[in-house]
């Protein structure tokens, strides 16, 4: 026979314990033992301390070791006693304030593990579930902005020299980048007489360029401006 010291029991005493409630509660039910308030709680303190005893806020520390006291602003002694009950009761599934989720680990390691990866798999999920929508919302934003830099090459085909200004003030109110305008306005510009189209290469900023250039678009003389408008594709359909 294995003497009392050397028998197997878990090395978490705070999970004999409640294992060893559940087993005698559950005996005294099946017995038909009229069972007294909260038996799961005071059949574990029985387990965790010996013996039968009085419930002291020492041993519900030792039970919980986030334990505050009343006096020290925590809740009262009797409330860590209905809600360990619970916890005993439903094999840690069901853990009520003023216990916090250590005390889950401390009885019940295994039904804290499952707890934990079901969260984390929640949490995992959500994260998922927010990276797909922030993908599809950037990729609808890229969408929207190339159907805007679309439109503004099917502007600046009808624009001529003199509108070039007034149709890139609307392109940067519709926060289109210039390195996106430049080659188009580059190939723009060759088709019209006067315009200066080895500037649009030089690196410069688009902004910059139009500065540069404001007075020499905005002054075209009226032959330029006839020719500018033949340039245009609608009057070459024309011909």
């Amino acid at each position: 026979m294995i003497p009392s010291h050397l028998a197997l029991i878990p090395h978490n005493v705070h999970q004999f314990a409640a294992a060893q409630a559940i087993i005698e509660v559950e005996s005294k039910q099946l017995r038909g033992v009229n069972l007294a308030t909260f038996p799961y709680a005071f059949a574990l303190f029985r387990h965790l301390r010996g013996g039968a005893m009085r419930i002291t806020a020492k041993d519900v520390r030792f039970a919980v070791g986030d334990f505050v006291s009343k006096a020290q602003g925590g809740a009262p002694k009797s409330d860590y006693i209905a809600a360990l009950d619970r916890l005993i009761e439903t094999r840690g599934r069901d853990c009520p304030l003023p216990l916090s989720g250590s005390t889950v680990a401390r009885f019940f390691p295994d039904e804290h593990y499952r707890l934990s990866e079901r969260k984390n798999r929640q949490w995992e999920l959500r994260f998922t579930r927010v990276d797909k929508i922030e993908a599809k919302q950037r990729q609808q934003k890229r969408r929207r902005y190339q159907t805007l830099v679309a439109q503004a090459q099917i502007e600046l085909a009808f624009t001529t020299p003199s509108e070039l200004a007034a149709w890139y003030k609307r392109q940067e109110r519709q926060g289109i980048f210039d390195d996106d305008l430049i080659e188009s306005v580059h190939a723009w510009s060759q088709r019209f007489s006067g315009v200066r189209s080895a500037v649009f290469l030089s690196g410069q900023p688009l902004w910059a360029v139009l500065n540069d250039m404001q007075d020499i678009l905005a002054n075209r003389t009226s032959t330029e401006k006839w020719l500018d408008m033949l340039m245009l594709p609608n009057k070459l359909k024309g011909w």
